[in-house]
């Protein structure tokens, strides 16, 4: 038997620390407390705009204030991306004109990186699927209209397809336009926005996603055979700008250059009021209460452990923040990576992505020291920002919940109804401790992670 399965009484009270810091001390809620904090006074964060800077400069500040920072423990710092552009939102509107007998705006809100557009009595046409869209894009239907995807809710990994190449394949069939009815899987009419994917090899088009509701009444009208038209107003451009990474750490006392890295994405959409407070603000609150828990212990692991906000997930565009990160980190050994970016119910093991050898010795120290949390999903735990590392041989991990398709997580995605009342302070509590005993014990076991 490895040093590896031997439980180690040093982290076994440790970890029970951290629980009892969580559960009923002074981490209590801390981590819901201060994301409120920072949705209601900053709003949503969309990528290097000033709202987002704003709040990257007061959580920035606010690590720098911690104790634990100030007497050396953690030390933190901004990271600057190389130069940026960023997509900024100007005005919009979708306008019912026909078979309406008087013009009504419907709810929408244009797809993320979508080029402007000001189209007047566009037509309609609705299809459900590639197929469908195909058969009326032979049949030369689409030429100079505007295609709306009434696709039903099944997966967020199949539906997004429509958003991300849905503009592509309608413009190569000569489509003027997109309507896509938004990938969500509950609708109370709110419109899920989300960024496109135009290859520049068929003319780009403007796009917005539309509520469930109506892109189901589109599809009523078409089949009765009501001739629908709209105006759709578009308006957006790319900018020069700024951004950063904030990154916290703990070095480690033995193996500092060993890294164990845990973190989520700062940046957020702009549906709503509170856009961001699931997506993925919980996510970098939660990832950094659990840093903080391990700092207020005055716990210094034997490996490096340590938290990043990403910066500009959402949009995806070039040198964002996993980009940057990946450039100028990507060669320091990364015993592991952990993103939080799937909501924040309560917490019942982690998805691992790597070798079965690793993944065996992530199970067992689970069992050692957090048997509750005993739910392992294999080849689960790449996420958007740590996929760079994954594909330089880094283990990933991620915290899951009881819904494996993300039903109750999707409800929300990318709309206004991510809000601070879709979260519950316990069950983030539940992912602070899981997420900061999986990291810390992973950062402290005698024998490190295989590679």
């Amino acid at each position: 038997m490895t040093i590896a399965y031997c439980v180690n009484d040093a982290i076994k009270k440790n970890v029970d620390d951290i629980r009892q810091a969580i559960n009923s001390g002074s981490n209590k809620h801390k981590a819901y407390d201060k994301l409120a904090y920072i949705v209601d006074t900053f709003g949503p964060r969309m990528w290097a705009q000033p709202s987002m800077a704003l709040a990257v400069d007061y959580l920035y500040n606010q690590i720098q204030n911690w104790d634990s920072t100030k007497n050396g423990l953690v030390e933190v710092k901004l990271e600057k991306l190389d130069e940026i552009s960023t997509w900024v939102r100007g005005s919009e509107q979708l306008i019912l004109k026909s078979p309406r007998k008087r013009p009504q705006k419907l709810g929408m809100i244009g797809l993320g990186l979508i080029v402007p557009g000001n189209i007047k009595d566009g037509e309609v046409v609705v299809v459900r699927n590639w197929s469908e869209l195909d058969e009326k894009g032979k049949a030369n239907k689409l030429q100079g209209k505007i295609v709306c995807y009434n696709v039903p809710w099944t997966s967020y990994s199949n539906l997004k397809l429509y958003r991300q190449q849905g503009l592509d394949r309608a413009s190569a069939y000569g489509a003027i336009a997109v309507l896509l009815r938004s990938v969500a899987s509950f609708s109370i009419y709110s419109p899920h926005t989300g960024n496109v994917r135009q290859s520049g090899t068929v003319p780009k088009i403007p796009g917005a996603a539309i509520t469930v509701e109506d892109a189901e009444m589109l599809q009523r009208m078409q089949d009765r055979g009501q001739k629908i038209t709209v105006d759709l107003e578009l308006n957006s451009e790319m900018k020069p700008s700024e951004s950063h990474n904030i990154i916290a750490e703990i070095k480690g006392s033995k193996y500092p250059n060993q890294i164990i890295l845990m973190g989520g994405h700062f940046d957020s959409w702009d549906t709503g009021s509170q856009t961001g407070a699931m997506d993925d603000g919980a996510g970098t609150l939660v990832t950094l209460e659990a840093l903080k828990v391990v700092a207020d212990l005055g716990i210094r692991p034997l490996r490096t452990l340590r938290w990043i906000a990403w910066s500009g997930e959402e949009m995806g565009l070039p040198n964002n923040g996993n980009q940057h990160y990946a450039k100028y980190h990507g060669d320091e050994d990364h015993v592991v990576a952990l993103e939080n970016d799937l909501g924040q119910k309560t917490a019942i093991g982690f998805g691992f992505s790597g070798k079965l050898q690793t993944s065996r010795m992530v199970r067992q120290l689970i069992m050692n020291y957090i048997p509750d949390l005993s739910v392992v999903n294999e080849n689960d735990g790449s996420g958007v920002d740590t996929k760079p590392l994954g594909d330089k041989g880094v283990p990933l991990m991620r915290n899951i919940y009881k819904d494996p398709n993300d039903d109750y997580y999707f409800k929300y995605h990318h709309s206004a109804g991510d809000t601070m009342n879709i979260l519950n302070p316990d069950e983030m509590d539940s992912n602070v401790f899981a997420i900061s005993s999986m990291m810390y014990i992973i950062a402290d076991n005698p024998e490190r992670l295989p590679k």
